[in-house]
């Protein structure tokens, strides 16, 4: 199996929806209601042109590739939280669900920690929502449990657990040294 982390490209947008929409449909349903879900899943033209103009102008997602073939992603940033303005974030990290559970997001996280540290983060922060089993995850990557927060997702409140990683250099290590297992 080989595996490749690198930035997606606009010809993946498409790609990158539909990956987003089987996410949300197969790790969402019961944490939020079915209506929002079915929402998400409408895939336009002008989403597909939002979603290039974003890649093109952000360029600030990491595709997960499995022989070639897109299978995850993971976009992030400066943090959006107004608690952690110093502090960077991933925004979303979403793998289909016969590739979980294989270190993909690992992977990734660790590209992504070395890009914040180049640009000269120290601190960062990651979000899941309450219930999802990917809590886990965040915590398995060095996140520190700080709280819930509630924003709100096409109307409706949600409450997102979050998780602080003070210094992005340790995280960085422990998750090397665990990919080296």
């Amino acid at each position: 199996m080989k595996i490749e982390i690198r930035k997606i490209t606009e010809e993946e947008a498409e790609e990158k929806i539909d990956i987003n929409v089987k996410v949300w449909w197969t790790t969402y349903r019961g944490l939020i209601p079915d209506e929002i879900i079915a929402k998400l899943q409408t895939k336009t033209q002008e989403r597909i042109e939002r979603q290039k103009q974003t890649i093109r102008e952000k360029n600030n997602t990491y595709g997960i590739y499995v022989d070639n073939k897109l299978v995850g992603f993971s976009s992030y940033g400066p943090s959006r939280d107004e608690n952690y303005k110093d502090s960077c974030e991933i925004y979303s990290c979403y793998i289909l669900e016969e590739y979980q559970r294989l270190h993909l997001g690992r992977k990734v996280v660790t590209k992504i920690l070395k890009d914040f540290i180049q640009e000269g983060y120290k601190t960062m922060i990651t979000k899941c929502l309450v219930g999802n089993p990917s809590n886990k995850f965040h915590e398995a990557i060095g996140g520190q449990f700080k709280g819930v927060t509630e924003s709100e997702l096409m109307g409706e409140k949600v409450k997102e657990n979050v998780y602080y990683h003070e210094d992005i250099r340790k995280s960085l290590i422990l998750n090397q040294q665990k990919e080296e297992k």
